[in-house]
């Protein structure tokens, strides 16, 4: 069933490339295609799951040297497939009315054959045993990637955005091939399963397997200081692209990782303290990035580095406690962190696809141009709001449960007598919580709350069916984790199980407790809906039509767009207490005299590591490069005997 998934969706991006020349036809078999493809391997996974079946493969014959076309199916690629193909189908049936709306999306002939490359290539890398079909699986999704970024190439910040990540994405690859030559040397195979079982323990091999992997998985995850592409590609690419590109794509770089301490078996004590100490960086300042944008998109992309960071997090306490020789320890920390990958696919990939409805109602990102939205826009607006309240780990939705399992995590640690970093883990996901909320007040109430700020606020409407349902599916997936969740706890006990090579009867065993306390808070949850709907519902009957409405009493005046609080001014009590570490840079102009005309505040954040140094060290380095350039007035020949004497040394020295 794999397999001919895979067939169908790569057919379907054949057929569709093929057939661009008549756009109904294209829609048609890409749409078929999309869909048949994504239901029948969810249904594979669905069904190596459910029914215990271990690990089934499919190995085919390659001619490749070292290399072989084997797919298998375990807890780990099951989940992780699982969570691919769903928000692929559903971002790609949003796209297709998307597509339609937009005038500059609807004229290009690539976006459905990239978008179903990308869902094929991405389902190929969470399934490959073999290191070869891992890294052509890989290529092929950056290069998927990287032409839907810069699908509307005629604007110059999408050429900068394709051009970085591009950049960013190849430096990841080259790292995993260095990767993956070590790991194949030292095992004698490129095989998964012969590294995991032939590889020996090396201590001194385990700082530059850590280094590379932060490079080469770390970058396509998006973990500070290796994030530098997200806030400028997430924007550039259409909303549906970008909802799968920080709903699964960046979740393929946390799968390699995953992957990566699946084959190593053991992991030594500096993995769990860097992993910990590069969660709370990545979470705090990638919430605190988020809380200074006005950019609704880049707002979310930072939030991705944020959620990153929490799963980062869990990551660390698995290897802390495999290290430690704990089992449940590593248990809790992995499911924590293979949860919150789920629920963050769920409630980010809704939370783009809302902001590209936004986009087209208004014809900006900026969130100052909405305001009233809610009214004008409600199903968008509602819908958003529960991804808001997910992100922001309310219950009694799914953030909530996964971000509790991390702080689980966090608490065993003291057990293994690790107080320091169960105290930085817990601090940093309760400012990480605390300013997510804060973040979302922001930019729900600036564009959803209060009155229209513009005349496209004001004739903004909800769009059809076929981008709401897609939205409505993800928002009740929030909330069926939320108030029930044991069946996602059970896909991640055999994820988690896969990772720590333990039987998953030992997961069920160290997660039983927390299963329990999470279905008792989950029927809490249900509790209060239904008295709340009961309440509204009663207060209907009494009152009926005699509720009249009116405009918000403000001592007198009635409430207009100047007297609203505006994106900059919400967000300044906690900008200025953090500008140390962001950098925000004011523009103001005070109101003048008695009588003043007008008066503006504003303010933009500029990323510290892309914008604050490699910018400035790049500039440099070309400026370097030019002067030496112009000074170069030697001959040919002396450029060859220096070429030679640099081989010479380098033949004595590895000899």
């Amino acid at each position: 069933m794999l397999t001919v998934s895979i067939s169908i969706l790569l057919a379907g991006a054949a057929v569709s490339a093929l057939t661009a020349q008549q756009p109904r036809v294209a829609a048609v078999v890409s749409l078929a295609s999309l869909v048949i493809g994504c239901v029948t391997g969810i249904a594979a996974a669905m069904a190596s799951v459910w029914m215990q079946a271990g690990t089934l493969e499919f190995v085919g014959s390659w001619s490749l040297p070292s290399a072989r076309l084997a797919l298998s199916l375990d807890g780990l690629s099951a989940f992780f497939l699982l969570t691919v193909l769903g928000v692929c189908l559903l971002a790609g049936i949003y796209g297709e009315a998307y597509v339609r709306r937009s005038d500059s999306l609807s004229q290009s002939k690539s976006v459905r054959p990239l978008f179903l490359l990308l869902t094929v290539s991405m389902a190929a890398v969470v399934c490959a045993q073999n290191a070869i079909l891992f890294l052509f699986a890989w290529e092929l999704m950056a290069l998927a990637s990287f032409f839907l970024v810069i699908i509307e190439d005629e604007h110059a910040e999408v050429r900068r955005a394709g051009f970085l990540y591009f950049v960013c994405t190849h430096t990841a690859t080259l790292a995993l091939f260095i990767l993956f030559s070590i790991l194949g040397k030292a095992a004698g195979t490129l095989d998964f399963e012969g590294i995991r079982t032939i590889m020996p323990p090396g201590e001194s091999r385990s700082v530059v397997l850590l280094l590379l992997g932060m490079i080469g998985f770390g970058m396509k995850a998006g973990i500070a200081p290796f994030h530098i592409w997200l806030q400028e590609a997430h924007p550039a690419a259409p909303s549906h692209v970008s909802a799968v590109m920080s709903g699964v794509v960046i979740k393929v770089g946390i799968y390699g990782f995953l992957r990566l301490i699946w084959m190593l078996r053991s992991v030594p004590d500096f993995w769990a303290i860097v992993l910990i100490v590069a969660g709370v960086v990545s979470g705090v300042g990638g919430v605190l990035f988020a809380l200074a944008q006005h950019d609704l998109k880049r707002l979310l992309a930072y939030h991705s580095v944020e959620n990153i960071g929490i799963i980062t997090l869990g990551l660390g306490l698995g290897c802390l406690g495999l290290s430690h020789h704990r089992p449940e320890l590593a248990l809790l920390g992995f499911a924590g962190a293979i949860l919150h990958t789920l629920n963050h696919a769920l409630f980010k990939s809704l939370l783009f696809l809302g902001s590209g409805a936004f986009y087209q109602a208004l014809g900006t990102r900026e969130i100052e141009a909405g305001g009233g939205l809610l009214k004008a826009m409600p199903w968008t607006s509602a819908l958003s709001l529960v991804g808001a309240a997910a992100i922001s780990g309310i219950p009694p939705l799914n953030g909530f449960v996964s971000e509790w399992l991390v702080y689980m995590a966090s608490t065993s640690a003291v057990t293994v007598g690790e107080a320091r970093l169960a105290a930085a883990s817990i601090g940093g996901l309760a400012l990480i919580g605390g300013l997510a909320l804060a973040c979302f007040t922001k930019a729900y109430g600036i564009l959803c709350l209060g009155v229209p700020r513009t005349e496209a606020a004001r004739s903004a409407h909800d769009p059809g069916p076929v981008m709401i349902v897609p939205m409505a599916a993800l928002a009740a997936l929030c909330a069926f984790i939320g108030l029930w969740p044991g069946p996602a706890l059970c896909l991640v006990e055999r994820a988690a199980a896969v990772v720590c090579g333990s039987a998953p009867e030992a997961a069920h065993l160290a997660l039983a407790g927390f299963v329990a306390n999470a279905r008792l808070i989950g029927l809490i949850g249900a509790c209060v809906i239904v008295i709340a709907a009961a309440l509204a519902f009663l207060r209907f009957l009494l009152l009926g039509d005699r509720v009249a409405l009116g405009a918000t009493w403000g001592c007198g005046f009635a409430p207009s767009a100047r007297t609203q609080y505006t994106a900059s001014s919400y967000a300044q009590p906690l900008t200025r207490a953090f500008a140390p570490v962001l950098g925000v840079h004011t523009h103001a102009r005070a109101p003048v005299g008695y009588w003043p005309a007008d008066s503006t505040f504003s303010t933009h954040t500029e990323d510290r590591i892309l914008d604050g140094l490699l910018i400035p060290f790049g500039s440099a380095t070309v400026s370097l490069l030019a002067w030496v350039k112009r000074r170069q007035r030697s001959r040919l020949q002396y450029y060859m005997l220096s070429v030679a004497l640099f081989l010479l040394i380098l033949l004595a020295w590895k000899l």
